[in-house]
């Protein structure tokens, strides 16, 4: 009688992949939120991004930490990486530190970082998340 082994339908970099496009995807799916959110309903929402966004950028990095190892391209990108994620950090954090009365400033500063945010998530899809596959699946 033959052995039945089970099918392989994933590998763990598809996996990988998969949580963290599903995870930019949730946050980027709250910013529209925020965006068709009247002006006073809106803090909850951001306040929910951040915390989002924030557990996000200690995923990434822990995750990138691994592929550094997989050459120069990979440590340089995640190099790049990591630098686009201190801006973000920073940028975070003037916005949770910041007193201003404006609530449009404020508005438009939140509105640059989520710009920020999605140029970083659109980064790591396009160029990062393909070396975790090969980096996981060697």
């Amino acid at each position: 009688m033959a052995q039945i082994r089970p099918i392989k339908t994933s590998s763990p970099a598809a996996d990988i992949g998969r949580v963290v496009k599903d995870e930019h995807e949730r946050i980027m799916a709250l910013f529209r939120l925020y965006l068709g959110s009247p002006a006073d309903s809106r803090q909850a929402i951001v306040e929910e991004i951040l915390h989002r966004l924030a557990m996000q950028l200690e995923r990434e990095e822990r995750l990138f930490q691994e592929i550094k190892k997989s050459g120069l391209q990979a440590r340089k990108l995640v190099g790049d990486t990591e630098l686009e994620h201190e801006k973000i950090k920073v940028m975070i954090l003037e916005l949770q530190q910041s007193e201003a009365d404006d609530d449009q400033a404020l508005d438009e500063f939140f509105e640059e970082i989520m710009q920020s945010v999605r140029a970083l998530f659109e980064f790591e899809e396009r160029d990062l998340l393909p070396l975790v596959d090969r980096s996981l699946d060697s």
